[in-house]
Parts: structure tokens; sequence; C-alpha cells
């Protein structure tokens, strides 16, 4: 499955952020500004460039609920949370193999120095708590094991990606919709991509999206953007390099008409909340850092049980958090700054 079959789904979650600046300007170092007529920027190639990025991943699951309990006359609820976390962490070297034409270049990505965590914030003892411990670790095990993967993808000037497969992502198993293995096809890179929007800093935009997932009704989605100075100065391997960071917080919210999240009795909505904050170089458009997270979440409202005044309710979280970093010199786990 490539990126190319995903739908509008896809081209939904995988709408990630933008930015603009002068050509001016851009050549000359120099922060746009917001009085001048913007020009739209795009990503630039240099063949046989390559850039390495240390890549922090955090997969957590989590339940809550209330039990049911009857004694004597009265019905009673006893809430529960239980929750497991998953880190993984690897280097990303990305190699530009060539440059079409068209500008668009043929991405080689390597990863290796894998690594990883488990833990788990439960009640000692839980069982149910060990087997969301062990789904997780059992969820990223293929993805760790191996010394080595490689992909090759292309990717456009605009920052859209093309020809990459499925497994550039861990195995993370969740209901269709896969609307947290669709979006991290492009979250755990560092990519970014760039619409055709003048940039403004402090301009704030919201636009609904049109979304249609299998087995939910009534879906409605939004992408809200903004986008913002660079918190600090990036530096790059010679000097500090002009940046500008861009918020995007995506949303689709519907209820569960079918499929095997639908309870027998009872209803169940669905939320997914996806936020990027990029931090991009104004030379040429590649991201500098970048942190990420997404969250798809299920919430179960059953039957109503004689003696309680609300109907029962449970909450299924699956969310990952990602940290992107450009390295400078060796690139190993401990290189990795909160560069956002």
């Amino acid at each position: 499955m490539t990126l190319r079959t995903l739908g509008n789904l896809g081209a939904f979650i995988l709408a990630a952020s933008a930015i603009t600046t002068f050509a001016q300007q851009k050549h000359a170092g120099k922060t746009p500004s917001p009085s001048a007529d913007p020009v739209t920027l795009e990503r630039t190639f240099t063949a046989g460039s390559t850039s390495q990025y240390r890549i922090q991943v955090s997969v957590r699951t989590e339940l809550e609920g209330q039990q049911p309990e009857t004694i004597g006359a009265k019905t009673y609820v006893h809430p529960f949370a239980r929750s497991a976390e998953r880190r993984i962490a690897w280097r990303s070297t990305v190699h530009i193999l060539s440059v079409g034409s068209d500008g668009a270049a043929d991405m080689e990505e390597t990863l290796n120095d894998f690594s990883s965590s488990t833990s788990d914030a439960s009640p000692p003892g839980d069982a149910e708590a060990a087997k969301l411990t062990k789904a997780l670790e059992e969820m990223s095990a293929d993805w760790t094991t191996p010394e080595t993967r490689i992909f090759r993808y292309r990717e456009l000037r605009a920052g859209q990606l093309l020809g990459l497969e499925s497994t550039g992502v861990p195995s993370i198993v969740e209901a269709s919709p896969p609307l947290l293995t669709l979006w991290l096809l492009r979250a755990l890179r560092p990519v970014v991509v760039l619409p055709a929007r003048p940039i403004s800093i402090g301009d704030h935009w919201q636009e609904p999206r049109a979304v249609s997932l299998e087995g939910w009704a009534e879906v409605k989605g939004t992408e809200n953007g903004e986008w913002l100075e660079p918190a600090h100065a990036v530096y790059s391997a010679a000097d500090a390099e002009p940046a500008v960071r861009l918020l995007v917080i995506q949303q689709i919210q519907g209820k569960i008409a079918a499929g095997p999240e639908k309870p027998p009795e009872g209803a169940a909505d669905g939320r997914f909340h996806a936020e990027s904050l990029a931090t991009l170089s104004l030379s040429d458009g590649h991201v500098l850092a970048a942190t990420r997270s997404a969250t798809r979440e299920i919430t179960w409202t059953l039957a109503p049980v004689p003696g309680l005044d609300r109907p029962p309710e449970f909450h299924a979280r699956l969310s990952v958090q990602i940290e992107i970093e450009e390295c400078h010199g060796p690139c190993t786990t401990n290189d990795v700054r909160a560069g956002n």
C-alpha cells in the first residue's frame, strides 16, 4: 500500500504545514517582513546531499471506565484506569539520490541505531494492564529488531511524498479506519507539506475538511494553522540559520456506525486530534526540528444500568508523540534537544 492509495483521508491527515518567504530576503538570511509581498516557498533539493535526524517516538495506550457493582439494593460504580507506554528512538539518514527536471527528488532514507523501553503506570498486579504492556511491546518488536531499515520515495517541491510503503511505520494495531497509521507515514519523517499560502507571523486560520471514514457517520474535520517566530536561534553547522515555525492542528470526529468498535448496545463516538509544530529553514524549506502528537480516542456509552444516574462510559485512547531534531556532528540518542 502506497500513499497514492490512501484516498481522501490520507490527503487530509497527511497535510502538515506551510511556509513562504521573499526570495531576496531568503538569500540575504533575513526573516521576512509581513509588510512586503510574499512568495511561496518550495523545497530546494541538492543531489548527493545527506542530512541526519534523531527521532524519538512515544506510543501510549490508555483505557478508562466505570465498573458497575450491585451491593444489596444499591448499585455503585468503581472507576478504573490502565495505561502502558512504549518509547522508541532511532537515527534517520536522508540522502537525495537525484533531482528531476520538475525539481522533485528521489530520496533514500536509512534508519538505524534503534533503542526502546516500556513503562507501565497501572497498579502493580493488574493483569489487564499487563496485557496492554505486552501488546505494545509486540507491536513495535518488528520495528526495533533489524539493525537497518531502508525506504525509498519521491518528495515533491511542495513536500508531498510518493511511493512510501505502509511498512514505513511501526505496526500499530488499531481498528479501521487506521487513522494513526496513516498519520504516522508522514509524521515520522522530517518533511512538511508547503501549501500556497503567504507567510504572516501570528496569522491564524481555520478551514473545514471533508472526510469520509469507513464505519463512521456524521464525520466532521477541521484544520487550524498559525505561523510563529522561532523560539530561539536554530544553528546550522556554520552559523545561525533563519527559520520560522508553523503550528498545524487537525481534528476529526464522528459517530461509530459499524465495525468492531460499535457496541451491541449503547453508542460510540470517535475522535482524532493531531498537532505539528515544525521549525523550518527559510533557505530551502527543510525541517530543522519538529514536535508532533496525535490521539485516536473512542468513547463508549453503554446501555443504562438500573440504579445508576448515568449510563457507564469507557474511553480507549491510543496516542503518539514524536520529537524530530536535525543532527550536527555525531548523531546519537543523547543528541536530541527540545528544539520546539
